[in-house]
């Protein structure tokens, strides 16, 4: 009986988490070896991905020309590829119309490519006010904003428009916070609790900084994402891509069976 209870409870209270990975920079120019030290930084990343069988949202300029994609499609691990929006297309500098022609360009050429791409990652601005052509485009899923990241935040996916949801970013790495402390183990800890109160955690890394970097956040990150890996191998946490996250909180029950009961015992 307590086995039959402890089962019962894993499948009600269990944490969701997103990882998104941003492989490109949102600036407008990087320079040769940054760009090779970002490369370096993905391979790692998917290699650890693939390794902890950690599903994995992966945001690049365009999915359809980017290095990064032959390694992601060829993985066994159902990973996603984001479009990634900066300042050469997205906010009020780069205008709607350029936003609506970038977007519908990137997306088109990947979906030509047979990439299944339904995730946006606007960097610089909000896109809220462009609904329209988001639902148009077939956009489902936008990674919430890096620079409107709050400590601790718990807020979870808001719905913006029938079937297209944003996830808040809960977390990043590398955190600004010394990781010679208890950086890492905080972290880890607020993910626990994401677990405790089966809540949702999204995960941002950004492959740019941590090459840029001088500390060893790869390796800190690898030694997240195996504690993440554990806790998913208990049954506790369930990861997922942005795009299997919008799937699920659009797939609402069906109440059919309970209405056709009614109306055979009137």
């Amino acid at each position: 009986m307590s086995g039959t209870h402890r089962h019962t409870w894993q499948q009600h209270r269990v944490g969701h988490l997103n990882i998104t990975v941003q492989l490109d920079s949102a600036a407008e120019s990087t320079s040769l070896d940054r760009h090779k030290g970002q490369a370096d930084v993905a391979r790692q990343l998917i290699t650890t991905m693939d390794a902890e069988r950690l599903p994995t949202t992966w945001a690049v300029s365009d999915p359809a020309h980017s290095a990064a994609t032959a390694l992601i499609v060829k993985s066994a691990i159902d990973h996603e590829l984001a479009v990634l929006g900066d300042t050469n297309w997205v906010g009020p500098t780069a205008g709607r119309t350029r936003f609506a022609r970038e977007l519908a360009r990137r997306l088109a050429q990947a979906r030509a490519a047979g990439l299944q791409v339904t995730t946006l990652m606007p960097c610089v601005a909000n896109v809220e006010s462009d609904m329209d052509l988001i639902v148009k485009l077939q956009i489902t899923a936008l990674v919430g904003l890096a620079t409107s990241l709050i400590p601790r935040q718990t807020a979870g996916p808001q719905a913006l428009h029938y079937g297209v949801w944003e996830v808040p970013l809960s977390a990043s790495l590398p955190m600004k916070t010394s990781w010679f402390t208890n950086g890492k183990r905080t972290l880890s800890r607020r993910i626990e609790r994401t677990v405790a109160e089966a809540g949702g955690f999204h995960l941002l890394i950004d492959a740019g900084a941590i090459a840029a970097s001088k500390r060893h956040d790869a390796a800190v990150a690898k030694w997240l994402l195996r504690r993440i890996a554990i806790l998913r191998d208990r049954g506790l946490l369930q990861v997922e891509t942005m795009r299997a996250t919008a799937n699920r909180l659009s797939d609402v029950p069906s109440v059919s069976p309970q209405r056709s009961i009614l109306r055979g015992a009137a």
